[in-house]
């Protein structure tokens, strides 16, 4: 662990990103599709500083780029796919080409529950670095 790290930082971070996944969940089985995967992309993009934070004691700086990202935190190999999926899923961008009241429509919900799952997969690899401290 760095000298600077911040866990206190890291634990509640990973906690808000933990309260994302819950909440696309939630989007989900409302039907709410871009919802959801927009708080898929938060949950990643959250757990992912959170081991920045306990990493280097700081947020990553990035530009949306959830894979880059990634890698600049350490996230292995298998996970890093499961980031590039849900990039695009950042409000800015995915709004950049579709109208906000098609966003439901672009997304169907076969789609929203495989990010889900590429979300879960991202917080457990989080989770087994912020919690093992």
């Amino acid at each position: 662990m760095h000298l600077s790290s911040d866990t206190q930082g890291a634990l509640g971070l990973f906690a808000e990103a933990a309260q994302d996944m819950a909440t696309a969940s939630v989007e989900l089985s409302l039907g709410r599709h871009f919802a959801c995967v927009d708080f898929c992309n938060q949950a990643a993009e959250k757990a992912a500083q959170a081991v920045s934070l306990l990493r280097f004691g700081r947020r990553t700086t990035y530009d949306h780029d959830l894979r880059a990202l990634g890698s600049q935190v350490g996230a292995p190999n298998d996970i890093l796919p499961e980031m590039e999926r849900l990039t695009p899923f950042h409000p800015e961008a995915f709004y950049a080409d579709t109208p906000p009241e098609e966003a439901d429509e672009v997304i169907n919900a076969e789609q929203a529950g495989s990010y889900v799952q590429s979300a879960r997969k991202i917080l457990r690899w989080a989770r087994s670095i912020v919690l093992s401290v």
